[in-house]
């Protein structure tokens, strides 16, 4: 048998650009080079040998991807954002409470501080945090390349583990939001097995807009059950023009259930994952639901 070979962090080339053109470049012209945000991923699946580069291309330098601002009733938030930021963020928590209690959910404190939105989107794994909340949400992400620019929703952007449509040469940089209508409410729940750094075992992200004692538009989004995070379309349809209910919440928790694809792993096996997709998908609704109503509004 021929030894495996492996990638040490020592071998590898650090390179630290000032502007974002630069990086660009750096990363078209270096060989076997990745992009590095806040490395919490990547300096782990290095150390594992999980990916061979030869050159690492940090964008920590780049003080224009940590901001969180919104323009034109849109919430753009910057790939180096952080989830200790977006947690605590004003404008976060007052349109988007949902993925401030995914970033709060994410790992230990030590990693939230370090880690980054740009970061938990661009590495595809099936049960990141924050993806759920964000598809819920309508985000987009802005692809930059040396010479492009693009936006693709984040719906499309998973294509499979640890996959996405992210082509050589570009760079995520920024996530856009579009500002929830009134009468919405998000919610992110997930399940896992212990309390602090723990990945979820499944989770669901809910998404309700109401006209009146109606539901006008209702997004159910499922994490860590299938190849990637993704949008239950008939959970979802089952539940718009219909006035909101335990027992329409139940069904669409059943027909969610159904949508999900989980596997057998060490954290959970699929029965597991499935009935944890139901009790999962029925909370995130009644939330999403209060929510929508908004605090002032008492229970019909």
């Amino acid at each position: 048998m021929g030894r495996e070979t492996k990638t040490f962090l020592s071998d590898v080339k650090f390179h630290a650009p000032e502007t974002l053109a630069e990086a660009l470049r750096l990363l078209k012209d270096l060989e076997g080079a990745r992009v590095m945000a806040g490395g919490t991923d990547l300096l782990v699946d290095l150390k594992q040998g999980l990916i061979e580069l030869q050159n690492i291309v940090s964008l920590q330098k780049l003080e224009e991807l940590e901001k969180i601002e919104l323009e034109e009733n849109r919430i753009r938030i910057g790939a180096l954002v952080t989830p200790k930021l977006i947690m605590t963020h004003p404008l976060i928590n007052q349109h988007l409470p949902a993925l401030a209690e995914a970033a709060g959910s994410l790992a230990a404190h030590q990693v939230r501080t370090m880690a980054t939105i740009g970061g938990n989107i661009a590495s595809a794994v099936p049960s990141a945090d924050l993806p759920p909340s964000l598809i819920a949400a309508e985000a987009s992400v802005e692809l930059r390349g040396l010479d492009s620019t693009r936006e693709e929703s984040l719906t499309e952007f998973f294509t499979g583990p640890r996959e996405t449509c992210c082509v050589e040469g570009e760079i995520l940089t920024f996530i856009t939001i579009p500002v929830p209508p009134p009468n919405t409410g998000i919610s992110y729940k997930k399940f896992t097995l212990r309390e602090a750094n723990a990945l979820a075992v499944a989770s669901v992200a809910a998404r309700l807009t109401l006209k009146g004692s109606i539901i006008q538009k209702a997004v159910v989004v499922l994490g860590a059950v299938a190849p990637t995070p993704f949008l239950a379309s008939k959970a979802s349809q089952s539940l718009v023009g219909n006035k909101p209910s335990e027992e329409l919440f139940h069904q669409a928790a059943s027909i969610a259930q159904k949508e999900s694809r989980p596997i057998s792993d060490i954290r959970g096996s699929i029965w597991f994952r499935e009935a944890l997709i139901d009790t999962l998908t029925q909370r995130a609704l009644e939330e999403a639901w209060d929510r929508a109503r908004g605090p002032s509004q008492e229970e019909g």
